[in-house]
């Protein structure tokens, strides 16, 4: 008889493997770029916050190279092993369109495709207005998007699967062209439980236009768009591009 799927909200079970299946990546790579932008910029803040910050390996990185950082992510999972794993930084969970509780920042970070999950200009348009609010003027914020261009190189009916200690997991990964959405559905098994976890994440691929439109109606200042991790001029043909804004207000 086969096991149950039993479908999970996103994160929900996945922040428990989350740093396991994500081991390749170079966070401290991350946070160096993060920290060349502000510096490129002459930017110096004496506290940021990390946006969607997940189980908080770049927010652990920033702190790292002694930045005052906060961490925020809507998933209480990820914010609850975040808080395991780093227990000197503040994290809170807060949804990128209603936050209220945290700030005034000097400088604000969304990484790692974060924004992506914004699933309609709505979305992003109160997203904008929500960290506009945090942050104190003059502050940066630094954020990036996948382009369709990564959706169709690298998750075009892609799958994988891997097993780590105590538990197994497979991985299907497919772009919509259509409805420019790009799922990752996970079925994930773990040897004390019979049954499957089931997490279907999804993503908004925006077209480069359609980017810049939102950010000029935003109440921030367009600085910089840069191809991902260089500085050089990020465009539609771009897998990543970090968009770089400033809060046009008047310091106090």
């Amino acid at each position: 008889m086969s096991p149950d799927t039993v479908q999970q909200t996103p994160y929900e079970t996945l922040a428990g493997i989350y740093d396991y299946v994500m081991r390749h990546v170079d966070y401290d790579h991350w946070a160096a770029y993060l920290d060349s932008i502000l510096q490129r910029f002459d930017h110096h803040p004496r506290n940021l916050v990390d946006l969607a910050c997940g189980t908080g390996n770049i927010t652990a990185e920033l702190s790292r190279l002694d930045y005052q950082v906060a961490g925020v992510d809507s998933s209480a999972s990820m914010i609850r092993v975040a808080r395991e794993k780093a227990s000197s930084i503040p994290f809170f969970q807060g949804d990128l369109r209603q936050l209220s509780s945290v700030g005034p920042f000097e400088a604000a970070v969304c990484v790692y495709d974060s924004f992506n999950y914004l699933l309609t200009p709505e979305d992003i348009k109160k997203s904008f207005e929500t960290i506009f609010r945090i942050l104190l003027p003059q502050s940066l914020f630094i954020f990036d998007v996948c382009t369709e261009q990564n959706s169709l190189r690298y998750f075009n009916d892609v799958r994988d699967n891997d097993e780590g200690p105590g538990f197994s997991y497979e991985r299907h990964s497919y772009y919509e062209r259509t409805s420019k959405l790009q799922y990752n559905h996970f079925l994930i098994r773990f040897e004390a439980r019979e049954e499957v976890l089931e997490e279907i994440h999804t993503q908004r691929i925006y077209p480069w236009k359609e980017l810049i439109e939102l950010i000029e109606a935003s109440p921030f200042e367009l600085l910089e768009a840069f191809d991902g991790f260089t500085f050089k001029k990020g465009s539609a043909r771009s897998d990543r591009i970090h968009f770089v804004l400033r809060h046009p207000g008047q310091e106090t």
